[in-house]
């Protein structure tokens, strides 16, 4: 089971509340998450970088891909994956008629 989280409000936020190209980072559900905008659309990975624990959201995007601000390791957005053998988790992003989304998973015990 998913939660959405609604982290753009276009009322609010405006149409494009996130550059094409920026990172940022959020918090949600106790999680701290690396929200990325290229010509795609929006997506969402984990923050912290598999290799060095540095902050994917201080790094910057190269195509479909989130650098590493310390090892310029790269992972792709779509899936995840890095370059070099490792991974990032990914988040379900969705755009609305009112804003964007983004679906974190429910934890077993959030179930009771």
């Amino acid at each position: 089971m998913i939660r959405f989280y609604k982290v753009y409000d276009f009322a609010k936020h405006g149409i494009e509340p996130q550059a094409i190209g920026a990172l940022r980072i959020i918090e949600l559900d106790g999680q701290k998450i690396c929200m990325a905008r290229t010509e795609l659309g929006y997506f969402a990975v984990d923050n912290k970088c598999p290799h060095a624990g540095a902050h994917l959201g201080m790094g910057w995007c190269e195509d479909d891909h989130v650098v590493c601000p310390i090892h310029r390791y790269k992972y792709n957005l779509k899936n995840g994956r890095g370059k070099q053998g490792d991974y990032v988790n990914t988040y379900k992003v969705e755009t609305r008629t009112d804003g964007v989304y983004i679906g974190i998973p429910k934890k077993w015990w959030q179930f009771w």
